[in-house]
């Protein structure tokens, strides 16, 4: 039922019923296995409709139990509105209190780029009171909206170097469909992850500018943990032991290569 909202940026304009100004994007998108819908809104931010940024976060998820899907939409004043959302059609049906009274929220289908939307007081089939009517477009995102899935490196040794990322950089060892012994597969963060494969190969210099880049929030601890493993680490420069501090934005880097010469940089960029 969600399938028409998911990779695009909703757009509306209008004015509520006291008249006051209504401006709303939102972008849709699946999480946790297509389990969670994730609906982020950016609109006013503050009481006099001055500022405008992230204002929505919200979560919709089937809920067994009751045999519908649930709600919550989590405001940039620190409130939270709780509902249901059923499907009629291709019209969706947002159901929840607001403060005394119970509000209808209907997204009303017009075609997979256009929703007409009515908020107000709804009852058996007809509108009590509407506080807001407008019309959402929807922009498809430029590009095919990539996701990043792995990084997949030929080796030699397959156990030394197995070995070496699962134990000096601690990243999560998952199981190769097929069990092949040629095959060491690691979890980076979600689905990214990082394929070993050993085969033979032409080899080539391992040069600095190719290599696999990480974020931690962690940094000093890592390199901690270097230093008690006796790993060297270097600055862009190719002094040992130090940290590079030359990025603009303040990021800080480190870089060590793997046993066959593979160069790895480490930084504390901030990713959400």
């Amino acid at each position: 039922m969600f399938d028409p909202f998911i990779g695009k940026t909703w757009s509306a304009e209008g004015n509520w019923g006291d008249g006051s100004v209504f401006k709303q994007d939102i972008t849709f998108r699946y999480d946790i296995n297509n389990v969670l819908v994730i609906a982020e809104a950016d609109g006013h931010t503050n009481q006099e409709r001055t500022t405008y940024g992230p204002r929505n976060h919200g979560i919709r998820k089937y809920d067994k139990d009751s045999g519908t899907i649930k709600f919550w939409e989590f405001d940039v004043f620190g409130g939270v509105t709780k509902g249901t959302v059923v499907a009629k059609g291709k019209d969706l049906i947002y159901t929840y209190d607001y403060g005394k009274s119970v509000v209808t929220d209907i997204w009303e289908y017009v075609d997979d780029n256009t929703y007409n939307l009515t908020i107000g007081s709804y009852d058996n089939g007809e509108w009590k009171q509407v506080y807001l009517k407008t019309q959402f477009k929807a922009v498809p995102k430029a590009g095919f909206d990539f996701k990043f899935d792995h990084k997949a490196i030929p080796v030699k040794d397959i156990g030394t170097m197995g070995d070496y990322y699962r134990d000096v950089l601690k990243l999560e060892e998952i199981p190769f469909p097929g069990n092949n012994p040629n095959r060491r597969w690691f979890r980076i963060a979600g689905h990214t992850q990082l394929h070993l494969i050993r085969e033979e190969f032409k080899d080539f210099e391992r040069d600095k500018s190719l290599h696999l880049c990480l974020s931690t929030q962690n940094l000093e601890d890592l390199i901690s943990h270097l230093k008690e493993k006796e790993v060297p680490f270097y600055d862009w420069k190719g002094k040992e032991g130090r940290i590079s501090d030359h990025r603009t934005d303040g990021v800080l880097q480190i870089y060590l290569q793997d046993p066959e010469g593979y160069w790895i940089e480490i930084n504390d960029a901030k990713h959400n």
